[in-house]
């Protein structure tokens, strides 16, 4: 049983798959929803994410953080329209693997959903993808969904 998740969103449709799961795990259990996003600087040159915009390489941080926070605060009201209560957003920096890791372990949450493959650059296909490398190092339970 759990009574607490954290589900990492960014913008892809893995990362909306994982959402719904959450949801339905959390509606289940009573439990409660943390919703993280960690941004990335990207190797293309602009990404769309659940049609909020697009972030450039270009983009100051200030703009980064912007589109993370309007990203986090979809997700959130996504979850509150799948019936979820308990959910707080999170946008929180540094190596997305590392960070959410972390993330994880400062809130004590039982399990950790992801998308498999979401937005990452192409690094991910020959170095792993952040849910790979998630999966192998987190104390919690990690759910990934392609």
């Amino acid at each position: 049983m759990y009574t607490s998740l954290l589900v990492a969103v960014d913008g892809s449709k893995q990362s909306e798959k994982a959402l719904t799961l959450a949801c339905y795990l959390a509606q289940s259990n009573q439990a409660k929803i943390h919703i993280v996003h960690a941004p990335e600087v990207l190797q293309h040159p602009a990404i769309m994410t659940w049609g909020l915009g697009a972030v450039s390489l270009e983009s100051s941080r200030e703009e980064l953080a912007a589109m993370s926070s309007k990203l986090v605060e979809h997700a959130v009201s996504v979850a509150k329209e799948q019936g979820i209560n308990q959910v707080e957003g999170h946008v929180i920096y540094g190596e997305p693997t590392l960070a959410i890791i972390k993330q994880a372990d400062n809130l004590g949450v039982d399990v950790i959903v992801m998308g498999c493959r979401g937005l990452g650059n192409l690094s991910g296909l020959v170095m792993g993808s952040v849910s790979h490398k998630v999966s192998h190092s987190a104390q919690c339970g990690v759910i990934t969904i392609r």
